[in-house]
């Protein structure tokens, strides 16, 4: 059986395409933070720091493809994490030891690198973030656009459970709405997210039709953060948190992730025949994880509260 090496486990989008995947092919996973366990995929006990040890490490696993979830796999909506500069040499160590051993490369990137005011982004779109950490990301896509023209790029906004025993963003929303606020979302961003598993289901509709170049992966609702604490207070059944008057916006929001950064998935669509699916399809997938024990087991748990 072929086998798929995720890298960067210990992000959202890592981790649940790790077990979304490892159903039906041989998956081994590597983290780029803290030791991370999952319930069904491997994960390698060491972390490869320089390019000679990713080299190693893919000579002996011998993967048919790396996924490599590093600086854009998770939402940018989550303020605690951003692209550094390390990230950039992080992910071109990866890039080019996938490249020198000849495996396929499937590279994870956000929907981050633009902003407003035009509304979803085409692959092409001229209407870039202009901050630091939307450079980190594009130095990063153009690596691999150029060392590897047979990659596959995919910018998404994927969501889903934080792995490990730390609470990320998304649990964190949760505990803020359960205590009856809505917490410090706001109603001028917007975005496309999507759940994290159902990308893993686009990403092997792409390899299997031999997808290459840059596709946007993700939901195919435009929704802010303000709305989307809303709707996932609906589907865990748990009242709507009262919210502030939202105010008026004067000034185009400026800040990685902090304008308009949804996206047009009409060249993915048409590839492979598919709809992507609308917010509240995400959402039900999302509160049913959490009542089949699928959240429980990402993050080490064998019981959890109603939310928390």
């Amino acid at each position: 059986m072929d086998t798929i090496l995720v890298a960067g486990v210990n992000s959202v989008v890592g981790a649940n395409l790790a077990e979304a995947l490892s159903d039906q092919r041989s998956v081994v996973g590597v983290s780029f933070g803290s030791p991370v366990e999952l319930p069904t995929c491997q994960v390698e006990a060491v972390i490869p720091r320089k390019h000679s040890a990713v080299i190693e490490l893919l000579q002996r696993i011998k993967p048919c493809r790396v996924v490599l979830c590093g600086a854009g796999a998770d939402s940018c909506w989550d303020e605690s994490r951003r692209p550094q500069p390390a990230d950039v040499s992080q992910a071109k160590a990866w890039i080019d030891a996938a490249h020198s051993i000849g495996c396929h490369l499937t590279l994870i990137s956000s929907d981050a690198v633009f902003t407003g005011p035009w509304m979803f982004h085409a692959e092409n779109s001229h209407s870039l973030c202009s901050s630091a950490e939307a450079a980190f990301l594009r130095q990063i896509e153009d690596h691999a656009a150029t060392t590897a023209s047979d990659s596959l790029l995919v910018r998404t906004h994927a969501i889903g459970w934080q792995p490990g025993g730390e609470q990320g963003w998304l649990e964190s929303m949760l505990n803020t709405i359960e205590r009856g606020s809505i917490g410090p979302v706001d109603f001028a961003r917007h975005g496309t997210p999507m759940l994290a598993t159902d990308l893993a289901e686009v990403l092997v509709k792409s390899w299997e039709s031999g997808l290459v170049g840059t596709h946007h992966v993700a939901g195919a609702e435009r929704v802010s953060p303000r709305e989307f604490a809303m709707r996932l207070a609906d589907h865990f059944r748990l009242s709507r948190p009262a919210t502030p008057i939202a105010g008026s916006l004067v000034d185009r929001s400026i800040g990685f992730g902090c304008g308009e950064t949804s996206l047009q998935t009409r060249k993915i669509r048409r590839a492979l025949g598919i709809p992507l699916p609308l917010l509240d399809e995400s959402l039900d997938k999302l509160y049913q994880q959490h009542l089949s024990g699928f959240r429980a087991s990402l993050s080490g748990q064998s019981l959890v509260s109603r939310v928390a």
